[in-house]
């Protein structure tokens, strides 16, 4: 007798490019904060004019920006999942409108693992799938364990490797 839960297709899974590079731009905006805080206290007290009470709004306006930025970077790493599923990668990507690609699993011919050095000390690289469907390839990019998602793909598509 089979166990029922044995021949049920296998669970989507959903994979996103790593926090990593989004949180480095946050660290980023607080360290630019702090130095303009430090700057815009140095220029109010040096240059005590007409002008000295703009300097705080200034100085707040300029720290919004890098925060806008890192926010900008969260939102486009959040806009872009990659899902897996019993037979198809979907790619879905955007903030505002939605761009969806698909790759049937039974066109997958080849799975390639990028990792440069430093993604190579994080854990991290780009998965890039080759495909004989019309979409050709597509990359999923800064994954976290690329080489797990990588054997995970081939072993959904059935494809044969080492």
């Amino acid at each position: 007798m089979t166990d029922p839960a044995s021949t049920s297709p296998p669970a989507p899974v959903v994979f996103r490019q790593t926090f990593l590079f989004v949180g480095l731009w946050y660290g980023l905006a607080v360290v630019l904060t702090l130095i303009l805080v430090v700057l815009g206290g140095i220029v109010e007290a040096l240059i005590w004019t007409r002008l000295a009470p703009a300097v705080p709004f200034l100085t707040i306006g300029l720290c919004l920006v890098p925060f806008g930025v890192a926010l900008w970077k969260h939102a486009h790493q959040w806009a872009e999942t990659y899902t897996l599923t019993p037979d198809k990668i979907e790619i879905s990507t955007g903030i505002f409108s939605k761009t969806v690609r698909n790759i049937p699993l039974s066109k997958v011919q080849d799975v390639t693992v990028e990792q440069t050095l430093l993604q190579r000390l994080f854990g991290l690289g780009h998965v890039i799938v080759d495909s004989a469907a019309a979409t050709g390839n597509i990359t999923l990019r800064h994954i976290h364990q690329p080489r797990a998602v990588a054997d995970q793909i081939l072993q959904r598509a059935g494809v044969q490797h080492p």
